[in-house]
């Protein structure tokens, strides 16, 4: 067997390469030389104690997880004979931009070395996981039966399934984690019909109560506008009444209350607003509407 000698431009073995971060034995002393003459001379040098075991290993011809190559070619034509026409082959095309499963795992080889190491590596979890499905589908067969030896079991053929209703409906597992229900679709007695502190979503009919609870003020709000949207459903679903008077407008509603002022951080328009000052905005919001009135006509 004839073995290629490396140039005599090369550093002999053994030596670490540059970028090596792992301890090395008096380094620290040497100056002057390149990183793989340094770290060679102290590797062979037998005057400098170190251990006696090397963190460098000799390469062989297999992959991380001890297939020699003999074990991965095989391993890769099965894969290709029983899924048919495959793009990861056994003979991978340098180029190839495709994704190669658990190709991160295998480096410091040929293009296509590497690739046939990671097709066979997985290819082998498959076939592993493969196996472990088809024993875990003959234990729930065997636990499964009641009566009768587990040949049978195995063996027997189902019965066709007969629906029991026209209607199909879809499946809830009693087991399987359920989403609780909107505290929009909740009754009005319901306890939780509320929104827990730190909810930062829009709360219709919230801003105009105060001093309370998050929880309590969202319960509040929450049942007035089931009640609005109940009112305002029955509203819709009445028939129309056509008479043959015209019908009174129904009155505007008060946007500007008058007997309180309005809530603070009120962003709409307010009468004559901006000419008042030294009082607080609920004093001065106070049946704004008649006061601009009273205002201009002054």
């Amino acid at each position: 067997m004839v073995i290629q000698r490396k140039s005599t431009l090369m550093t002999p073995d053994p030596y670490h390469t540059p970028g090596y971060c792992g301890y090395c034995p008096q380094f620290k002393y040497e100056i002057g030389r390149t990183f793989g003459s340094t770290t060679h001379d102290l590797l062979s040098r037998p005057a400098i104690a170190k251990s006696g075991c090397t963190v460098l290993a000799e390469m062989t011809a297999s992959d991380r997880l001890g297939r020699s190559v003999e074990t991965r070619i095989p391993l890769v034509k099965m894969r290709t004979k029983s899924w048919g026409d495959q793009k990861l082959l056994e003979q991978m095309v340098p180029g190839y931009t495709g994704y190669i499963p658990k190709g991160q795992h295998f480096f410091g080889s040929r293009y296509a070395d590497m690739c046939r190491s990671a097709i066979s590596d997985f290819e082998a979890d498959q076939r592993s996981y493969a196996d472990k499905r088809h024993e875990m589908q003959i234990l729930t067969k065997l636990q499964s039966s009641r009566s009768g030896p587990p040949e049978c079991t195995l063996v027997k053929q189902p019965l066709p399934l007969e629906p029991k209703s026209a209607a199909l409906l879809p499946y809830l597992s009693p087991h399987a984690l359920q989403h609780s229900v909107s505290p929009y679709y909740m009754s009005q007695d319901d306890p939780k019909k509320y929104f827990m502190s730190g909810y930062t979503g829009f709360v219709p009919k919230s801003r105009k109560y105060m001093g309370k609870g998050y929880p309590a003020i969202t319960n509040i709000a929450l049942k007035d506008h089931t009640n609005d949207e109940q009112r305002f459903t029955a509203i819709r679903t009445q028939p129309v009444i056509v008479h043959r008077s015209i019908p009174h407008p129904a009155p505007a509603p008060k946007i500007y209350p008058i007997n309180t002022g309005l809530v603070p951080n009120y962003t709409g328009h307010i009468p004559a607003q901006k000419f008042k000052y030294g009082m607080t905005f609920g004093h001065s919001t106070k049946n704004a509407a008649r006061n601009a009135v009273t205002e201009v006509s002054v």
